[in-house]
């Protein structure tokens, strides 16, 4: 089974020698310790991040890597992997996936800085969640792949859980969801369809109540193509990001519905050649979206004032001195836009978060020590800053969570 957005996160690692935007309402509280931690231990004061303490298998707790003697580098004989976070009920819910074999993950916390795994969430063989979002009564929705179909899986109290398999693609094709939204009608997801000669097409689906779902019509181009986020512009418009030909070499996508997410037409733009876009995120000053470079030699944004138009973004935040970073995921916050991803580099690569005011110049954030081996998935623009994702390359797969210092 391929988890898109944490196999994208392995392979960058890997090329260096070493994984959708979150929303949410509010909880109340929230840590503020300016601490580092690992994964199991005590924190530690003296860094600007607090990287929070999440619960691990016991194949990572107790034995993360094979003797080196059989490795070079080491690999870790599992991995969990951290793809959304959001808020709810004055908790902190984190989604994602453990493998081999991959199975669906969540972990709950109070005041971000301790995390426990949720038992009661389903998780069958082949399983694994992409993206959620809170409703506003607090509700919570993800969605993803179980077996081989697009899934969703809701709760209303982030407890007790209903997973449900959406209509299979059929012939053979697997199906995968990467992002979802609220709409004037209920709610949008999209992801990609996989043929079983490894051909993907972009797909989006629309449901009223997140139970029952109905493919939408949506204009795709030659060759291979999917969705990788979504993003709400007003009650009935929405926009979907993604690729158009091959997820390493392709070219940024984008789709506009004005229906609620009934059907979808397919937008163009000069400035969709310089890159693949990855994430998008609205918000009353525009829309802004984030990838990676066409050359894979830099981060990539564009932002829009309508939706419509678009423009490529700048700043020396998105250089790499010519190596691989990626904008996996972004959101917006009190003081602009966040984004997360990581980079390459000499060692064993990093993780990265971005800020920009605009969403049309981009700085990104001084080097945390945690941040060494790692590599982010996601972020909660409010009410924390917060980052997810995974750490401890080469020697471990570990889901981490990082918490960004007061003001």
């Amino acid at each position: 089974m391929r988890h898109r957005q944490p196999l994208r996160l392995l392979a960058g690692f890997a090329a260096a020698g070493i994984v959708a935007a979150c929303a949410s309402t509010p909880p109340s509280g929230g840590p503020t310790t300016n601490s580092v931690a690992s994964p199991s231990g005590s924190p530690k004061t003296g860094a600007n991040w607090l990287a929070a303490r999440v619960e691990q298998p016991a194949a990572i707790e107790a034995a993360p890597t094979d003797a080196p003697v059989f490795c070079s580098p080491c690999h870790p004989i599992i991995g969990t992997y951290i793809d959304s976070i959001v808020a709810s009920h004055g908790s902190y819910l984190a989604f994602g996936h453990d493998q081999p074999p991959s199975h669906a993950a969540a972990w709950t916390s109070t005041d971000a800085s301790d995390w426990h795994r949720v038992a009661s969430l389903p998780a069958p063989d082949g399983s694994g969640i992409a993206a959620s979002l809170v409703e506003g009564n607090g509700a919570i929705l993800a969605v993803g792949e179980s077996a081989g179909v697009a899934a969703a899986w809701q709760s209303a109290d982030g407890l007790a859980w209903t997973l449900t398999a959406l209509p299979a693609p059929g012939d053979g094709a697997t199906e995968w969801l990467t992002s979802v939204a609220a709409s004037s009608g209920g709610f949008v997801a999209g992801g990609y369809e996989e043929s079983s000669t490894a051909q993907r097409a972009a797909t989006l689906w629309r449901s009223s109540d997140g139970a029952k779902w109905t493919r939408a019509t949506v204009q795709t181009p030659g060759g291979d193509s999917e969705v990788t986020g979504i993003a709400s512009l007003g009650p009935a418009s929405l926009l979907a990001v993604g690729i158009a030909g091959d997820e390493r070499r392709g070219t940024a996508a984008i789709w506009r519905s004005a229906d609620g997410g009934t059907s979808w037409q397919a937008l163009s733009s000069p400035a969709f050649a310089t890159g693949r876009m990855l994430a998008v995120v609205a918000a009353g000053s525009g829309a802004v979206a984030v990838g990676e470079r066409q050359d894979q030699t830099g981060a990539a944004a564009w932002y829009s004032p309508d939706g419509s138009t678009w423009v490529s973004s700048t700043g020396s935040g998105l250089d790499n001195s010519g190596l691989e970073m990626v904008m996996t995921a972004v959101a917006a916050d009190g003081s602009g836009f966040a984004a997360a991803g990581w980079r390459t580099d000499a060692g064993n690569g990093s993780a990265v978060v971005w800020r920009s005011g605009d969403g049309r110049t981009w700085v990104h954030e001084p080097q945390d020590v945690s941040f060494l081996g790692a590599g982010l998935a996601c972020v909660l623009g409010s009410p924390r800053l917060m980052v997810g994702g995974t750490m401890g390359w080469p020697d471990t797969h570990a889901a981490q969570v990082w918490v960004a210092p007061p003001g």
